[in-house]
């Protein structure tokens, strides 16, 4: 064999020898066998059992009336949520019908904005029409005394040569 077989044999055989020395050498519990105290115990533990279980009936009975409770909770939350939904469809419809409100209003508004814009300038053709003829007017008497007193110059001038 291989000199490396021969030192891990060794090494497992002195491991395992040290190991049933020490063992050996370590004390050891000492055993109980007294059943009195082992009945006593169990008798104990038994009695406390009742107690046990009432508190988990207990606990129970909390866990029960808390679910009741957030139960109640949760009928008035959705209560209150399909009460929610239903106001938020009538603001709806009532927004939808304001909204066509509006756009009447605006149709409305923009008429009488164009209505009033149209009268504005039929007013204001009128007021250059008359002004128009009133200047035609002035105009012609201007010209005319001024052809007239033309013509009087004129004809003094010529009485003059004569």
């Amino acid at each position: 064999m291989k000199p490396y077989y021969y030192h891990t044999i060794i090494r497992l055989l002195v491991s395992v020898f040290l190991l049933l020395v020490l063992s050996s050498t370590l004390p050891a519990p000492a055993a109980e066998a007294n059943y009195f105290n082992d009945l006593y115990n169990g008798l104990q533990q038994f009695s406390e059992l009742p107690d046990e279980v009432n508190q988990l009936q207990e606990s129970y009975q909390q866990t029960v009336e808390e679910l009741e409770k957030t139960k109640n909770e949760l009928g008035e939350t959705k209560d209150q949520l399909g009460q929610t939904i239903e106001d938020m469809e009538s603001y709806r419809s009532e927004n939808t019908a304001l909204i066509e409100q509006n756009l009447q209003l605006t149709k409305a508004v923009d008429q009488l904005r164009d209505e009033r814009a149209a009268r504005e300038s039929y007013l204001r053709k009128i007021k250059i029409t008359i002004y128009t003829g009133l200047g035609l007017l002035v105009g012609y008497f201007l010209l005319i005394r001024l052809i007239r007193f033309g013509m009087r110059r004129r004809s003094r001038k010529g009485d003059r040569f004569r």
